[in-house]
């Protein structure tokens, strides 16, 4: 009976020690209270997290805004006479002029407004009372005068240049007032703050050429200022703001982006200003004469945009 007693406690010994060596540890007890990670709470429970499409940044609304384009000429003391007072400014006024331009406005450069305008991702805006300065032909003063007061006041410029008469000089029969150099062309471009673009050729009325001159002047200017320049010329303003379809089309193909017309007129009743709405074809552009003095001139351009109105769509 002993026997068998110790042979009972013997095997429960050994089913006992079995369990604990060969049986897995109990599993930790799991918090069920607890969703795992890809469940996410909401409100009314849990539920598994929802597959989403990567959303596109939200691209802010083009508002409109008013912004006037100058155009200057030549800068000199010479006296007025015949009427070229529409082409001519004295480097005092002119002065006068940027002045307070700077200190009523905000000048910008002509590529700073076709970038805001082309941009499709919001990325580019436009700083509060845009204005812009231009320059036709391409003459010397605007180098030795212009330039140096341009760079005093950081007003950056965009000058259209007639590449037949770069570096031309008065009293040799091809011009009445020199133009600079190309090499004076690259040092204001390598400034940063003075563009050069196309006038044309040899300052053609485009709108009365045939179609072959048409194309030379429209490539050949641009061939020249690429050559010399070493990068792309895309901008062209149209001589005497002789234009048609026909040469807006030419222009497109010959590679310009960005057209800008002369307007000889000087009644501030002409004069108007653009809007990124209307594109960059055919911008309209203040002809600056040299009778108008630095007041006068900011009571025009207040005047220009106090007559353009924006679309209600496009008001800011």
């Amino acid at each position: 009976m002993r026997k068998r007693t110790t042979k009972t406690l013997l095997f429960l010994l050994s089913a006992a020690l079995l369990t604990a060596f060969c049986l897995p540890a109990a599993a930790e007890t799991t918090d069920r209270s607890t969703p795992p990670a890809w469940v996410v709470t909401v409100e009314g429970g849990p539920r598994e997290n929802p597959i989403t499409t990567p959303q596109e940044p939200e691209v802010p609304e083009k508002k409109d805004v008013k912004v006037p384009i100058l155009l200057y000429h030549h800068i000199t003391d010479e006296p007025f006479s015949n009427g070229n007072e529409i082409s001519l400014i004295s480097p005092y006024d002119f002065r006068l002029h940027m002045t307070a331009i700077k200190v009523n406005f905000t000048p910008i450069s002509l590529r700073q407004y076709y970038d805001y305008v082309t941009c499709t991702d919001g990325s580019v805006t436009l700083p509060d009372n845009p204005i812009i300065v231009t320059f036709d032909d391409g003459y010397l003063s605007n180098y030795e005068i212009a330039y140096p007061i341009l760079k005093e006041l950081e007003i950056p410029a965009t000058i259209f240049v007639v590449t037949d008469t770069m570096g031309a000089v008065a009293g040799e029969g091809q011009v009445n007032y020199s133009h600079f150099t190309w090499e004076q062309a690259k040092e204001m471009e390598d400034s940063g703050l003075i563009e050069i673009q196309s006038h044309t050729a040899s300052h053609a009325a485009l709108g009365e050429v045939s179609e072959t001159d048409l194309v030379t002047e429209l490539r050949k200017s641009k061939y020249e200022i690429e050559k010399n320049l070493g990068r792309e010329c895309d901008m062209i303003a149209f001589p005497y703001g002789s234009y048609t379809e026909e040469v807006v089309a030419a222009s497109h193909a010959a590679g310009y982006k960005l057209q800008a017309v002369v307007d000889d007129k000087t009644s501030e009743e002409d004069f108007e200003v653009n809007l990124p709405s209307e594109g960059v074809d055919g911008l309209t552009r203040m002809t600056i004469a040299g009778t108008m003095g630095n007041v006068n001139v900011i009571e025009i351009i207040r005047h220009a945009m106090a007559k353009k109105v924006i679309p209600i769509s496009q008001q800011p």
